[in-house]
């Protein structure tokens, strides 16, 4: 299985209530682009988090490469019991789940019926 491999995008786009961290700011114990600096002390939301990218990839067919979180800037999540999708998105890139090949990724999944969310300060709004 692949970990994050460097990726810390979720370190950044989401919200952790027990660091008092809010979404879309770097996580004061991230070392961007290598991983946490207190990984064996971090938060049990942190422990238990995994992005739906890296969830795939112990699936026969994971999400493409280019999906990856630091790759394309959208961290996906679910909601309602795993039924929808979730898209975590910077200020600084807030369309980048609109074009490319994440683009093509929430057009195929709307197609099939998933609802999708864009999150922004802990409120959903749906694409």
């Amino acid at each position: 299985m692949l970990g994050c491999d460097g990726c810390t995008m979720c370190c950044k786009t989401m919200k952790v209530r027990e660091l008092d961290k809010p979404g879309d700011t770097w996580c004061r114990h991230c070392e961007i682009a290598r991983g946490c600096a207190v990984y064996e002390m971090r938060p049990d939301s942190c422990r238990t988090y995994e992005c739906i990218w890296l969830q795939t990839q112990r699936l026969e067919k994971p999400m493409a490469p280019e999906l990856r979180p630091d790759r394309s800037r959208v961290v996906v999540g679910t909601t309602n019991q795993g039924e929808d999708l979730v898209l975590y998105v910077g200020a600084d890139r807030p369309d980048a789940w609109r074009t490319g090949a994440f683009g093509r990724f929430v057009t195929q999944m709307k197609a099939r019926g998933t609802a999708v969310f864009i999150s922004r300060n802990d409120v959903l709004t749906p694409v």
